[in-house]
């Protein structure tokens, strides 16, 4: 034992990493586009993104508690949908009329960043149950 408890839950730290990720992406999404419809196309891509990682988060962090092939399967569920959320999102932009890059910049380059937290916190949280936190 080190003094500082058994073991600390990375999920706090993921989590603010993956908030950081979307503000980030909302402030270049706000600011770089010049026309208001694409950065509403944009700002929608970055939306969808955070709104699916974070429920990704949350359904990773519930099956790595369980084990690591719960996690694994988990990752699969995610993908799923978010290949959903991105088709649903596209259909509902290019049907008001918005630019479908923009949207697509917007939601993988928020997605990008957060599939790597993910990652991360998957792998620090089953380092952690496993014993191996130091």
């Amino acid at each position: 034992m080190t003094g500082k408890g058994e073991a600390k839950d990375p999920f706090p730290s993921h989590a603010a990493l993956a908030a950081g990720v979307v503000a980030v992406g909302m402030v270049i999404a706000a600011l770089l586009p010049r026309v208001p419809e694409t950065r509403l196309s944009a700002l929608w891509g970055v939306g969808l993104a955070a709104v699916t990682g974070a429920v990704a988060l949350v359904l990773k962090r519930r099956a790595v508690k369980q084990d690591l092939n719960a996690a694994l399967k988990m990752v699969g569920v995610v993908f799923a949908l978010r290949a959903v959320a991105v088709l649903v999102g596209l259909l509902g932009v290019v049907s008001r009329g918005l630019a479908a890059v923009p949207f697509i910049a917007g939601f993988f380059g928020v997605y990008f960043a957060l599939q790597w937290i993910e990652v991360s916190y998957v792998m620090a949280a089953s380092k952690g149950a496993a014993g191996g936190d130091e």
